[in-house]
């Protein structure tokens, strides 16, 4: 086992260096989109479009290392795991935002990001925000228009081969949801998307959920909470054995499961191996660890952010969304299970329905 831990150590690390390098720059089979479904994650600027209650990043500190320094709407310093792997993919970033995009003429374009701050997988997790349940619906409309305006037979073939990227889970688990509701809904939410005629699946882990600095806050001294990681690696490990099952009960789905968590826990066990210093407070906030008030214009930021876990109460830094989509893109079975994207991606399969 300690051997196994070295080696992944080893090829996290150097994998490190030449994805931020390079932004993974080797040949990948190249899909027609990708589609992207989930929480703040993998949001790219959708809740930006809806009411003020909305949980939104369109403002100061957000996007400080993005581009221009611009608040996209991202929950972040700067890019998210999904823009990597999109780039990874042949996209220079992650699709678009749904709402940002007239719904009768998007198409033809690398894909949609249908994706919402603070939605969970059960509609009651969010408020105000898009949620599971909309946006199939709204993935839904994209299909109609393009089976409208391309024929069923190339519809159906353009999304057997393109990616659907999904995010969503950590919501319902701050809350303590019961894995059982919501493994239940996710299974009925993939297999929606399924039946819409995606076939290659992206479907991220939830993580070390305990260790968020919105979390720590909580318990004495700043430890973890045990509690929230374990239901999390239940929840994680169910998600696992779910895409096993559709695996083998619906043709063609094809899976690749980033594991959030255990990408987490190899770098909490040596982060000074990847220029990580600070494990529980968040970069930008404001009292305890940082995490007692949000990210806003007039909140404290640090200096070096490739030394931070967390860029908020509750999401992670640039850098370790560019290690998770490393290891999801090319990783090994350990991170990205049974296969990483990049196989994924090379998969074929020609019995589109």
């Amino acid at each position: 086992m300690e051997k196994l831990q070295q080696a992944a150590t080893i090829f996290l690390f150097l994998s490190l260096i030449s994805f931020l390098a390079n932004l993974i720059t080797a040949a990948v089979a190249t899909p027609p989109a990708v589609f992207v479904f989930g929480d703040s994650t993998v949001d790219v600027g959708n809740n930006n479009f809806l009411p003020s209650g909305a949980p939104k990043a369109d403002h100061p500190h957000y996007g400080v290392d993005f581009p221009d320094h611009i608040p996209t709407g991202r929950f972040s310093n700067g890019l998210l795991a999904v823009d990597f792997v999109a780039h990874a993919a042949g996209i220079h970033r992650s699709p678009p935002p749904f709402l940002s995009l007239d719904p009768n003429s998007f198409y033809p374009m690398p894909g949609v990001s249908f994706a919402s701050a603070g939605c969970g997988v059960l509609d009651t997790t969010g408020t105000d925000v898009l949620t599971m349940t909309q946006q199939i619906k709204d993935f839904s409309t994209f299909v109609g228009n393009l089976t409208a305006a391309e024929g069923a037979q190339a519809a159906a073939t353009f999304l057997s081969k393109s990616l659907f990227y999904i995010s969503v889970g950590s919501n319902d688990l701050f809350k303590f949801s019961l894995i059982a509701d919501v493994l239940f809904e996710f299974e009925g939410q993939l297999r929606s998307i399924y039946k819409l005629g995606a076939r290659k699946f992206a479907v991220v882990g939830t993580g070390l959920l305990g260790c968020t600095p919105s979390s720590r806050v909580r318990v004495l001294g700043g430890a973890c909470s045990t509690d929230l990681n374990y239901l999390s690696l239940r929840y994680k490990n169910a998600t696992r054995a779910l895409l096993d099952l559709l695996a083998v009960e619906l043709e063609g789905f094809k899976f690749s499961f980033s594991d959030f968590f255990e990408m987490c826990s190899l770098v909490l066990s040596d982060p000074q191996q990847y220029g990580i210093t600070e494990l529980a407070a968040a970069c930008c906030g404001s009292g305890s660890l940082n995490a007692e008030g949000p990210c806003i214009p007039n909140a404290t930021y640090c200096d070096d952010r490739k030394q931070y876990v967390s860029w908020d109460g509750i999401h992670p830094t640039q850098v370790m969304y560019a290690l998770a989509a490393e290891l999801s893109v090319n990783g090994p079975p350990q991170f990205a299970y049974p296969i990483n994207i990049r196989t994924l991606l090379q998969s074929t399969w020609n019995h589109c329905v």
